[in-house]
Parts: C-alpha cells; structure tokens; sequence
C-alpha cells in the first residue's frame, strides 16, 4: 500500500505540475523551469532518505516521516494560487520532490529486507507491480476529480490521504533502529 500511495502521489505531481502552475498563472517557461529545479531534489533526497533509514533511524519512520511529509505537502501545493511568490512555491514543491520523488530506495530496500529468504525479486517485483496500480489509477482520479470539481484542490487532497494512512500505519509498526557504524 505504501508503495500504491507514494507512486500514485509521485505520478500525479508529475502528470499536472506544469498544467497546475499555468492554471495558477505562471507563464509556461515559469513553470518548466521550476518544475526541472524541483525534480533535481529527487536524486539526492533518494539517497539521503536510505543512509539515514539504514544507518540511524527505523526504516518504517523514516517511511513514516515521507508519507507525512508527502502528505503536507501535496496538501499546501494544492493551496498554491496566484498571489504566492514563485520562491514561496518552489519551496512547498521541492518538499514534495523530497518526498514524493524521493521513496523509492528505502521502501524497495525495506520490502528486499522482509522478504522471505530466496524471495527478494518477487517480493520487490510485486511491490513495484502494486505501485504501478496507484501510479495509473490516481492521475485518472485526480482527473475525474478534475472535471467533477471545475479546480485542482480536491486532487491534491485526495492525493493526501493515502500517504496519511500510509504514516499512521508505518508509525504504528516502526521499532528502534539498531546503533550500525556509518562509514
């Protein structure tokens, strides 16, 4: 499930950012640019997000801590309008990038970690099968949410509340990390 929510979260962000920013009356090379600036969080924040999950905090915290993050901050992109500052939303939009965007190597490396033994590849295989469903369905949702709603606030919202059941349910299992020497 987690992974259903943070690929649908990502996948939404991705599909409507730009149209989303030009809605909200950015000039389109406005909102290209930002949108290439944000994503460029991604790669560093996947990186961080596994040393801290495999060196000082219990994975399913740090798991928790991204659907949390995600969730506030899907929720406040959704709140962007006309009147914020472009340095004001590229902020909101790189918290999202750091976490929306940046899931993919703790919560696959905590699925290898569970998985049975002579397991890893199907239990990572289905995981990512699983999040492939979230990342089709939630954009069609956003959509329909869309068209029904005449405004985007009520996607992004929605975009929310998976990721939101996602922390309580990570925060609820997370037990203390083991002390392991960083290198």
């Amino acid at each position: 499930f987690a992974c259903f929510a943070f690929n649908g979260t990502q996948a939404v962000f991705v599909a409507y950012f730009v149209t989303y920013m030009t809605a909200q009356g950015y000039p389109l090379i406005a909102a290209g640019s930002l949108y290439s600036t944000v994503i460029a969080v991604a790669l560093p924040g996947r990186i961080l997000w596994a040393w801290v999950g495999g060196f000082y905090v219990a994975p399913q915290i740090v798991l928790g801590g991204l659907a949390f993050g995600m969730a506030v901050s899907i929720g406040l992109f959704g709140a962007v309008t006309p009147h914020w500052p472009l340095l004001a939303t590229g902020a909101v939009a790189m918290v999202v990038s750091a976490t929306a965007m940046s899931w993919h190597g703790i919560t696959l490396s905590e699925a290898a970690r569970l998985a049975p033994p002579g397991q890893v590849g199907a239990v990572t295989g289905g995981v990512l099968s699983f999040g492939q469903i979230g990342a089709l369905a939630c954009p069609a949702a956003f959509s329909l949410l869309l068209s029904l709603t005449d405004g985007y606030g009520a996607g992004w919202v929605a975009c929310a509340v998976p990721a939101i059941l996602v922390g309580v349910s990570m925060l609820r299992q997370a037990k203390p990390a083991p002390r392991r020497n960083a290198l």
